[in-house]
């Protein structure tokens, strides 16, 4: 599983006048969850989408496995990215939304619904394979999200505030079982969140301001 490294990442907008990300270094190993935990507006999007190529950073290295990818385009990546607004396409069913991504890889019939069977089984789904995301509830709606990102072959999942729109019954309920499907996958993990008790991880960083637009990692570390 791959392991992932940021060593003196910097982004800025607005001409330089905002500095989302600065210096950032960062160590996640093969398996491990790490949540990046901070007040909105602190970086840690901007953080996730750098390390799967959909921002550019001014400065620094993004390494994957190893290898070095800060201009490796995000299909080259080899991630899963699980969205806070599920991401689904409203017009497919579960199971046309779960292949998308291994059909537009051109990847053979029977490997495809062998993966995408597999991933809807993982998330508990394979039955719902083909209702439309209006017919699910949010909780099942985002693990819609992690077994398509599971059936397109991510060994590294990116997960982008994935609790936050939903009520507190259903995110109390999926933080337990998010981790522990990732766990079980023996997956490597990034989590962002403003929500300390979405913070259950094996490491935690936390991301501070200390200005308005000038934010870092104060802190990575295992939290008992």
């Amino acid at each position: 599983m791959p392991e992932v490294r940021l060593v003196n990442v910097t982004k800025t907008f607005d001409g330089g006048r905002i500095v989302a990300v600065d210096h950032v270094n960062l160590h996640v190993k093969d398996g491990e969850y790490l949540t990046l935990l901070g007040p909105s507006g602190c970086g840690k999007t901007t953080t996730l989408r750098i390390i799967a190529g959909l921002v550019e950073p001014d400065e620094g290295q993004v390494y994957i496995g190893g290898r070095l990818v800060t201009d490796v385009p995000p299909e080259d990546r080899d991630i899963g990215f699980v969205f806070q607004t599920f991401a689904l396409f409203p017009h497919m069913t579960v199971w046309e939304n779960v292949t998308y991504g291994p059909r537009v890889k051109n990847w053979p019939e029977s490997e495809m619904r062998r993966v995408a069977k597999e991933a809807l089984e993982m998330v508990g789904l394979y039955e719902r394979a083909d209702a439309y995301p209006r017919e699910l509830s949010g909780g099942m709606m985002q693990r819609v999200g992690l077994a398509r990102a599971l059936a397109a072959g991510a060994k590294l999942l990116l997960l982008d505030e994935p609790l936050s729109a939903l009520d507190a019954k259903i995110r109390f309920e999926l933080r337990y079982e998010l981790r522990r499907l990732v766990k079980d996958l023996g997956l490597t993990a990034i989590h962002v969140t403003h929500d300390q008790a979405e913070a259950m991880s094996s490491l935690i960083g936390l991301l501070s301001c200390v200005r308005v637009g000038f934010c870092r990692l104060a802190h990575q570390g295992s939290f008992t």
